[in-house]
């Protein structure tokens, strides 16, 4: 491949004192000449075959012979690809350049100044991705292009003691990452090593504002090879701010990397566009650490800041050397605000009105599934939280371990207190193929109920101990269609609970009292168990036991669940346990939707029918599978499990007021919740 072909870092780095060495090679056939513009052509001639590409020089070019030789060049131009926007890539208006003839023998080059006035540089890519600063042929081979166009150490970067750009102007578009950069430039630098390059531009990436300010050593530092590279940027896009200090030990390779990083927005999801590496949606944050390099390993060491109005350290590692990059991270947090974790999950960091709804008044939201991101890297992250303050209950000791490979993430394991007791268990979300799919398995085990209301109106007014078990599966682009295609099963059952009339006080017709639940006064009303089992199956969630036992009363219900619309279809009916009492009892019909419930009575039927009459086994008969289904355990559900037991035993009929499982009475059930 010709000189200067395959990289814009060729041409920057040798383009410039390329054309100055072709007007040195041309002293030698104009030297008797008085006007150096009769070597215009040659000079173009020769740069154009070395960059394929066309050359030009439109205005004077003067050289003075001596030690050193004096070089004045106006009106250089170079051309564009031929499918590029602008005809021209390259011009500058004037440039003057003093160059050492001895060392240039050696085929060293040593400037002792030089002087461009108006450069413009126009950096672009196409919609296939092209790029106008490949010189050589289309074909050519990449690999090729980079090793032209990287020098092979420091020591190979030409030395230049004074450099000043005036009025210069660099220009990138790429369309196929939205980013269209127009950045004025002005450098200058003294002749020792204290002396700084400085580079300020402005612009848009990704449709937002953009600045830029970089402050460097000087070029005769950037040449030696002892000492690192002195850099400080200050760089921002839009509301993502980030200041950068330190050194790099070898610039031309970008190794060596040691720099001080500190970085401010108000969401690390707009990072995702900069730098390429997925990242979650969050509120703003503020972070430092420091930023290292070795090979194609970037390290983020010694984390440390705040994301929302949680704090988080640790330490994070990208290895770029794949097909994509890969993300270690090992974080912990003291305090963990559970609205900042709402980006892991895809949920909204800044609250349910952020979610995108399917409309017609429906809860479940749309949000769709970061395929791409997905698809973009892979992950391996550990996140531990001493406490997660959450808007409902106290939580604490969260463990996750986020494994994320070609496009399928696996949160295992998930655990987290929560109310006395844990929940724990494994997220799945497939992004490889071409609908994403999710699977989840979550236990919930001796959690506290009254852990929810602790700081609340409600506090000391409701309690019980909950076992719960979600296992669901599904596919779809969005969560709720997740949800709406989802199979497989939900559980959950309150043992030992108690509620008052404060709590329930807001239910229309005062359903509790039509199911024969009466509860008077402040003092709570006990109950043995509450066990609610659902199975879903291409999102429609069949409610398989809806159980209530309370010292007085036994409640069941049964009905479905839409997932796909969110219609509600459920007929509860109470029946009363003391042998003495026959009560009337009008089942209650929920429907509506989850965002709009329509609760009522049936008006043409009422469960005429006291214990007497109810065999016990008939109405728990769907509890036999719930239990075990749950797995709490006796001692964590000891009044959930003498129920179960009740249901099994074929002597058993309804229990004694105020007992679960003791006595019955004679005659037959009708009229059980359908």
């Amino acid at each position: 491949m010709k000189a200067g072909a395959g990289s814009v870092l060729k041409w920057i780095g040798y383009g410039l004192l390329g054309l100055v060495g072709l007007v040195v090679v041309g002293i030698g056939a104009v030297l008797l000449l008085f006007d150096w513009n009769d070597a215009r052509g040659f000079v173009a001639r020769h740069a154009s075959a070395a960059l394929n590409r066309e050359v030009a020089i439109d205005g004077d070019l003067r050289v003075h012979l001596g030690n050193p030789i004096r070089i004045h060049l106006e009106g250089l131009r170079v051309a564009n690809a031929e499918w590029a926007q602008d005809r021209t890539m390259a011009e500058i208006q004037a440039l003057d350049a003093t160059l050492r003839p001895w060392p240039l023998l050696r085929g060293d080059w040593e400037l002792p100044e030089l002087k461009v006035q108006g450069p413009k540089l126009i950096l672009e890519k196409n919609d296939k991705g092209e790029a106008n600063w490949n010189f050589g042929p289309p074909n050519a081979e990449k690999a090729v292009a980079k090793e032209a166009a990287t020098p092979d150490d420091r020591g190979d970067i030409p030395v230049i003691e004074r450099l000043l750009i005036a009025d210069g102007r660099l220009r990138y578009r790429d369309p196929t990452s939205d980013i269209d950069i127009d950045n004025s430039i002005n450098t200058a630098t003294g002749g020792n090593d204290s002396d700084t390059v400085q580079l300020n531009g402005k612009g848009s990436f990704a449709g937002k504002p953009f600045t830029l300010a970089v402050e460097g050593g000087s070029l005769l530092t950037l040449r030696d090879d002892p000492k690192p590279y002195p850099l400080k940027i200050d760089a921002a896009v839009g509301k993502t701010k980030g200041h950068i200090e330190g050194s790099v030990g070898e610039p031309v390779k970008m190794e060596g990397v040691d720099l001080s990083v500190a970085l401010s927005g108000d969401d690390m999801a707009e990072i995702f566009p900069i730098v390429g590496i997925p990242t979650p949606k969050t509120r703003p944050y503020s972070i430092s650490g420091h930023l290292g390099r070795e090979g194609k390993v970037w390290t983020f060491r010694g984390m440390n800041g705040k994301v929302g109005e949680s704090d988080l350290s640790g330490d994070v590692l990208v290895d770029t050397g794949g097909d994509r990059p890969m993300v270690k991270a090992d974080l912990t947090s003291n305090r963990l605000a559970a609205l900042d974790l709402a980006g892991l999950i895809g949920a909204s960091p800044r609250g349910a009105g952020d979610y995108p709804t399917r409309g017609n008044g429906r809860v479940i939201p749309a949000t769709p599934i970061p395929v791409e991101k997905l698809r973009n890297t892979d992950m391996d992250v550990r996140l531990r939280g001493k406490r997660v303050e959450a808007p409902f209950a106290p939580l604490e000791g969260l463990d996750m371990k986020v494994r994320l490979a070609n496009g399928d993430l696996h949160v295992d394991p998930l655990t987290l207190g929560i109310g006395g007791g844990r929940i724990a268990g494994t997220v799945q979300l497939d992004g490889s193929g071409k609908v994403p799919a999710m699977r989840t398995n979550l236990d919930i085990r001796s959690m506290k109920l009254s852990a929810f209301f602790s700081e609340t109106s409600f506090a000391g007014q409701i309690g019980g101990t909950v076992a719960g078990r979600i296992q669901l599966a599904g596919t779809g682009k969005t969560v709720a269609d997740l949800l709406a295609t989802s199979d497989g099963k939900i559980g959950v059952a309150v043992d030992g609970g108690r509620v008052t009339s404060l709590a329930v006080k807001g239910l229309k017709t005062n359903i509790l009292e039509t199911l024969g639940v009466v509860i008077s006064g402040s003092k709570p009303m006990p109950f043995n168990c509450l066990v609610g089992n659902m199975a879903v199956q291409n999102g429609i969630a069949q409610v398989e036991a809806l159980v209530l036992d309370t010292p007085e009363t036994l409640v069941t219900g049964k009905g479905r669940i839409s997932l796909r619309n969110e219609a509600l279809d459920l007929r509860i009916v109470g029946d009363s346990k003391s042998p003495q009492v026959f009560a009337t009892h009008v089942p209650v019909l929920v429907g509506g939707t989850l965002g709009d419930p329509d609760i009522g009575v049936d008006p043409t039927e009422s469960a005429a029918r006291g214990a007497a009459a109810v065999a016990l086994g008939v109405l728990l008969t769907p509890l036999a599978g719930v239990l075990p289904f749950l797995d709490p355990g006796s001692d964590e559900q000891p009044q959930c499990g003498r129920l179960v037991r009740d249901a099994r035993s074929p002597d058993k009929g309804a229990p004694a007021s105020g007992k679960s499982g003791n006595g019955r009475g004679d005659g037959t059930a009708s009229g059980s919740a359908r």
